[in-house]
C-alpha cells in the first residue's frame, strides 16, 4: 500500500531546480517545503513534521553533506534523506550511501526517476514509522490490572493502585531533592523501588525510563541527571493523571 500522506522538504541553492522538482513532485498530493540554502533547510526540518528531505550537495556556505549532518544530529531528524547530485561516476555517488544518505538522485533529474524514488521512500518511511509504533512501550499495560483481578477484589486493587500512585509522588519529591547531592546510592535505591512497583503493576515505560536511568547511573555513562529526573517526575505526573479515571474504569 502506497502512503498517501507525508511532507517533503528540497534544500537547494538554485530556484529553477527547487521549482522543477515541486512541480514533478505535486502529483504525489504531498505538502512540499522550498529551502534555498542548508539553514533554511534545518529552520524547516526543526519547525515541520517531514517525512523526506531531498538535500543538493553543492551549496554555498553549507553543502549538502554539511546540512545531512546538522539535520540527523541537531535536529533528530530520521525520516530518509535524499541527495542530489550532479556526479555521475558510480563510486563518487557510493560515497553518498556510505554518507549516510538513504538514496541520491543524479542531474539533470529525470521526472520519472524523480517521482518514483520520492515515493519508495515515503512507502519505507511510512514503514519505519509504523514498525516503531507496533515497537513502542505502551504507557500502560491493561492485561497486567486484568491478571491481578484474579487475586484481588476490585477494593483491594484500587487501594493498592492508589497506594502505589501516592508512594511513587513521595520518591518522585525525594529524587528531585536528591538529584543535586551527588548521593548516587541513595537515588538507585528509590529508582530500583519505583521501577520494580511500576512493572508489576503495569505502568511498562515508567518502569523503563527508571530503568534506563538506572542502568546509566551504574554503569557512569554520561547523562543529565536533573533533566532525567525532571523528565520521569513530569511523565509520571502526567501517565498518573491519564490512567486515575481508566483504572476506576477498568478494575
Amino acid at each position: 500500500m502506497r502512503n498517501t500522506k507525508g511532507t517533503i522538504l528540497v534544500v537547494d541553492d538554485n530556484e529553477i531546480n527547487r521549482k522543477y522538482v515541486k512541480t514533478v513532485l505535486k502529483n504525489l498530493n504531498r505538502k512540499v517545503y522550498l529551502a534555498e540554502n542548508g539553514f533554511e533547510g534545518l529552520s524547516y526540518a526543526s519547525s515541520k513534521s517531514i517525512d523526506l528531505a531531498l538535500i543538493d550537495i553543492q551549496m554555498p556556505n553549507m553543502d549538502g553533506f554539511e546540512c545531512y549532518n546538522k539535520m540527523r544530529e541537531e535536529v533528530g531528524l530520521n525520516t530518509p534523506i535524499l541527495a542530489i547530485t550532479a556526479y555521475s561516476d558510480a563510486a563518487d555517488r557510493d560515497k553518498f550511501i556510505e554518507f549516510g544518505f538513504n538514496d541520491y538522485i543524479t542531474k539533470p533529474v529525470k521526472p520519472e526517476v524523480l517521482k518514483n524514488t520520492v515515493q519508495y521512500w515515503l512507502d519505507e518511511s511510512a514503514k519505519l514509522i509504523n514498525r516503531q509504533e507496533e515497537n513502542k512501550t505502551p504507557d500502560f499495560d491493561l492485561n497486567t490490572v486484568n491478571e491481578l483481578k484474579r487475586y484481588a477484589s476490585k477494593k483491594e486493587l484500587i487501594e493498592l493502585y492508589n497506594e502505589f500512585i501516592e508512594e511513587t509522588n513521595r520518591l518522585n519529591e525525594k529524587l528531585l531533592f536528591l538529584q543535586n547531592a551527588n548521593d548516587d546510592s541513595e537515588i538507585l535505591s528509590i529508582l530500583h523501588t519505583i521501577k520494580g512497583n511500576a512493572g508489576s503493576l503495569g505502568f511498562t515505560k515508567l518502569s523503563e525510563l527508571v530503568g534506563l536511568l538506572e542502568s546509566d547511573i551504574k554503569n557512569k555513562n554520561d547523562l543529565s541527571l536533573n533533566e532525567r529526573i525532571s523528565e520521569i517526575v513530569d511523565y509520571t505526573s502526567e501517565i498518573f493523571s491519564e490512567y486515575a479515571t481508566q483504572l476506576n474504569l477498568n478494575l
